[in-house]
């Protein structure tokens, strides 16, 4: 994140921020009032003036009673503040995550990426959310050690000298325990991966009766968090008993120096309980700025690891404005992927308007980086991808999106309700209903316990095979973009339901531009398919009809005879 992204985030909480300036100031301000009427009474009292001392008893509640109200009013304002922050900040990690690239976002674990979006960011919101009040007590014990030096010269430069002292120690030793903190974050990542990896791999794990295995490996991972976790927690409390010990020891001296000079009349009993409450205050706000290194420490890992998350800086599209979008797919020597072993390499070729075009190779040919590049999920070395003779890089995302839609070969969902994860693309649920009956699906979805309201999981995996891939067809179809694209769907759904769907996407055809990815050889070879195009080892080896590409291809028909 950079320090003008981060300003903008804190600029729109500006209200908060200074009503919280306001309110923990006064907080600051009554604090240091209290003991002052407290020590007065008691001096009145000692010289038997008792309608005074009443007079400063009073005062002494008043502005005892003030301070609860400005904690009342600084604490609901933290509240606010921190929640503004934190959705703020999440709002800005969500668009870097759509304008990342595929490719980028794959550079981090799932652990990883959970925790820079609620761990992390929640760091930062709590961190400035509390930052006005600590600048606040840091000028509080400034104000301190000013007052000391009116009440005794001694006094002053001992109270100057421990907060010095105090702050030197937190300065040398705040790296050190900065990266201990990296290194417990890192093996949280990896604790946190561990379990998730657990959940999903209970399958493998019971059918190789392999636990033993994954314990071990788990539990020596968790060790390893736990040794460092310790380092962090002991560091810290060393480093807090250590600081606020030297202060309790300068307050005993300031103490003696302070009953030295009641006994040769220069002050008085109530001067000298202000010295021990101040000393006590100072006690608490080197507390409070213990936290504050300790927060700027976990702010320091945080940035780091959003910074991973912010660092590949999305391309500015969409200088373009489009027309009536006719749908033409364009390839021209085009090179994807890892320069050195390159997903698609010199790829080029057209796909024609309102056309079904079939996309085929062996596993592994390139075929689905066709796709990332058409729905801009990354961005090639070289060459050109263009829509209707303009580059897509030229359309900006929401122009993309409703040009192209797709089903990916491993669809997911949303965790919501089936009407929820459909109402996304059309809130007319009778569109839902019409399409779920003409693909054989409704009466499934009604059967269930909950009907169209069963929640899905992420994968679906709750639901029939079929149903699940249907519904992603739905999705697309709902949508209604120009381009529609389809990533080895008809490969996974039975042979009924797919002469089905290809029949509805058949009449669909002299209105929509249609790419299918597909090894199914019926389909291949089917009469509605307009063109095939032929990948192997990442490059084009031909394009046209299956009956045409038979007679003159023999790397196509050695590649067919595989499929």
């Amino acid at each position: 994140m950079t320090k003008h992204e981060n300003r903008s985030v804190l600029l729109k909480n500006t209200k908060y921020f200074i009503i919280k300036f306001i309110s923990s100031l006064f907080i600051r301000i009554f604090l240091l009032v209290i003991p002052i009427y407290y020590s007065y009474g008691i001096d009145e009292i000692t010289r038997g003036n008792f309608r005074a001392a009443y007079h400063m008893i009073i005062m002494f509640f008043v502005f005892t009673v003030l301070y609860r109200i400005a904690e009342i009013i600084n604490q609901i304002t933290y509240y606010y503040l921190y929640a503004n922050l934190y959705k703020t900040y999440l709002e800005v990690g969500l668009l870097k995550t759509c304008n990342n690239s595929v490719y980028s976002l794959s550079r981090f674990s799932l652990s990883e990426y959970s925790n820079i979006m609620s761990e992390d960011f929640e760091t930062l919101s709590d961190y400035y959310a509390t930052l006005v009040i600590r600048i606040v007590e840091i000028m509080e014990a400034i104000y301190i050690v000013i007052y000391f030096f009116t009440i005794n010269i001694l006094i002053g430069y001992l109270t100057l000298f421990v907060c010095l002292v105090v702050l030197f120690i937190l300065i040398f030793f705040n790296p050190i325990i900065a990266r201990t903190n990296q290194n417990r974050k890192n093996r949280h990542d990896k604790r946190i991966s561990l379990f998730q990896e657990l959940l999903l791999s209970v399958k493998e794990i019971k059918g190789f009766n392999i636990f033993n295995v994954v314990k071990e490996r788990t539990m020596t991972t968790i060790a390893d968090y736990i040794k460092w976790n310790n380092k962090l927690n002991i560091d810290k409390y060393n480093l807090k008993q250590v600081t606020l010990g030297l202060i309790d020891i300068f307050q005993f001296i300031a103490m003696m120096i302070g009953i030295k000079l009641i006994v040769d009349g220069q002050t008085t009993l109530g001067v000298l309980t202000i010295i021990y409450s101040y000393y006590t205050k100072l006690n608490t706000l080197f507390t409070s700025i213990i936290t504050l290194f300790e927060s700027n420490i976990n702010v320091k890992v945080a940035r780091i690891r959003i910074h991973k998350l912010f660092q590949y800086a999305s391309i500015n599209y969409g200088d373009f404005k489009e027309s009536e979008v006719k749908g033409k797919i364009e390839f021209q020597n085009v090179l994807y992927g890892n320069r050195e072993d390159p997903i698609l390499n010199d790829v080029s070729f057209t796909i024609y308007p309102n056309t079904i075009t079939v996309i085929t190779g062996l596993a592994g040919s390139g075929k689905s980086g066709i796709f990332d590049l058409l729905l801009r999920y990354n961005r090639q070395h070289i060459g050109n991808v263009l829509i209707d003779s303009v580059a897509t890089l030229k359309y900006d995302s929401k122009q993309i999106a409703d040009i192209v839609s797709a089903v990916r070969k491993n669809p997911t969902f949303f965790n919501i309700s089936i009407r929820d994860n459909l109402s996304i693309f059309d809130s007319n649920f009778e569109n839902i209903i019409y399409l779920c009956k003409e693909f054989g699906v409704h009466d499934y979805i009604m059967a269930l316990e909950n009907g169209y309201d069963t929640v899905l999981l992420t994968d679906a995996t709750n639901i029939n095979n079929d149903v699940k891939y249907v519904l992603a067809i739905i999705r697309v179809l709902l949508k209604r973009t120009k381009i529609m694209l389809f990533d080895e769907t008809f490969d996974y759904l039975s042979r009924d339901i797919n002469v089905h769907v290809l029949d509805y996407l058949k009449n669909l055809k002299g209105e929509n531009t249609i790419v299918i990815i597909s090894r199914n050889k019926e389909i291949i070879k089917a009469d509605y398919i307009d063109e095939v195009i032929v990948l192997d080892n990442n490059k084009v080896i031909g394009v046209g009809n299956h009956k045409n590409l038979v007679k003159e291809n023999s790397n196509y028909k050695k590649i067919f005879d595989k499929l």
